[in-house]
């Protein structure tokens, strides 16, 4: 793979449309995310023991996501990274629609594991194709954008599928497993049109070449032309990926069955709006933080922005009050929005161009595989604690577990990256 040079108006489209692309995808996932533990528990037949489930769930999106992320990194850094795009984004809509069929969980897991494919094609290697667009000057900014319109897809798309959820069920009068599959169909279209944007869009900036560019196991851990400081700054990123895959995933999915064991009163309606209320004033920091990165140093923010993120995770159990609640969401939200894209752009920097596709898919898989077991596992410990009383007044009960577990493996990766890597032009 060569680089190829990209006019200012080429590459500031690249970023737009690819900032619109994952707009759209997002909006569409987090559509539906948030209603799949209550279709679960539909299809369970309301019982309430579904976080194992909802685990392998997860789980089965992030495995066939970790297996596939790097070689579809491989086949980009060959082939151009717009065609890869394309087909993922073409399967998001198909698969959208496959969703409706299966009328048991293990069915959902099937579809969902196929998903993973898709995002796969999708995720790492827009991000790549976004590095190869811009200056290391940029990065930050850049990767903001991506980040800012990711999230924001993802706060709406939980009030959109409330929206579609109760227009169904409430006024075109359907049952209640129509009424959760009614949104599937809506983000089917919404993939579709993301697709068609980015063909019509979208420039690579590579050209593609006929070597391979596969690592092996050694290459991988220490590729070739990376000196002393980038190979330690490398395997620190593969290590905060997995740990941190598997903090957010072992407590992430299971935040709808949370709400719902600690507000009853809530609804398939509401939770969504809820997420969607924290997640969008996340996604309102995105942007301004990656710029602040460019200034102030990447490193800096994701470690600012990390420890606020898993401090606040901590502290979301520890009250009864509704509002407060959302509160502590949101500020997790908005701090981990300071990290992410100031991560981004520092793994970008310390990436080699050459194998870059290939190693944003392994960092991907690395994430991926931490984010399989720590799903399982969450799943595993909701399911044995959240209803066992540990003699502590209320709102201290067995649900703390999960939170503060999650909080402190959080807090030990952004400690990782704090001691050992080194950002390149700082001291």
């Amino acid at each position: 793979m060569g680089s190829r040079l990209l006019s200012e108006e080429d590459a500031r489209r690249n970023v737009n449309y690819l900032a619109t692309l994952d707009f759209i995808v997002s909006l569409g996932f987090g559509l539906i995310f948030p209603l799949f533990p209550l279709y679960l528990t539909y299809l369970a037949g309301g019982e309430t023991d579904v976080g194992i489930q909802v685990g392998i769930l997860f789980s089965s999106f992030m495995l066939t996501r970790a297996l596939l992320a790097t070689p579809f990194g491989n086949l980009s850094d060959r082939v151009g990274r717009k065609r890869i795009i394309l087909i993922g984004s073409f399967m998001y809509a198909v698969l959208a629609v496959l969703f409706t069929i299966p009328e048991s969980w293990t069915g959902l897991v099937f579809v969902r594991g196929f998903q993973g494919v898709a995002s796969a094609m999708v995720w790492p290697v827009s991000e790549a194709l976004v590095i190869d667009s811009t200056p290391p000057s940029l990065r930050g900014s850049a990767m903001g954008k991506i980040v800012m319109s990711s999230n924001l897809g993802m706060v709406i798309g939980p009030f959109v599928g409330a929206a579609l959820f109760g227009l169904a069920h409430r006024t075109l009068g359907f049952s209640l497993g129509e009424s959760y599959r009614f949104p599937f169909y809506f983000t089917a279209l919404l993939a579709l049109v993301g697709a068609l944007l980015a063909w019509r869009n979208v420039t690579d900036a590579i050209a593609p070449r006929a070597e391979s560019t596969k690592l092996s196991l050694r290459q991988i851990g220490r590729p070739e032309g990376v000196d002393k400081d980038g190979l330690r700054n490398l395997r620190a990123l593969y290590a905060n990926a997995a740990m941190e895959g598997f903090a957010f995933s072992s407590l992430g999915p299971l935040m709808v069955l949370f709400l719902v064991f600690r507000f009853p009163e809530l609804g398939a309606d509401t939770i969504p709006l809820i997420i969607g209320v924290a997640m969008g004033l996340g996604a309102l920091v995105a942007f301004p933080a990656g710029r602040m990165a460019d200034r102030v140093g990447k490193k800096r923010m994701f470690v600012l922005g990390g420890y606020l993120s898993f401090v606040g995770t901590m502290f979301i159990p520890f009250w009864s009050a509704l509002a407060l609640v959302i509160l502590f969401l949101a500020a997790r939200s908005m701090a981990f929005q300071v990290a992410s894209p100031a991560l981004r752009a520092l793994q970008a920097d310390i990436l080699p161009e050459r194998v870059r596709g290939r190693l944003i898919g392994v960092l991907e898989t690395m994430s991926n595989l931490g984010a399989v077991v720590g799903a399982i596992i969450g799943g595993t410990l909701w399911d044995y604690f959240h209803g066992i009383d540990l003699g502590l007044a209320a709102p201290f009960d067995g649900t703390m577990i999960l939170f503060l577990l999650s909080g402190a493996l959080g807090l030990v990766t952004v400690s990782m990256v704090q001691l050992l890597i080194k950002e390149r032009g700082r001291a």
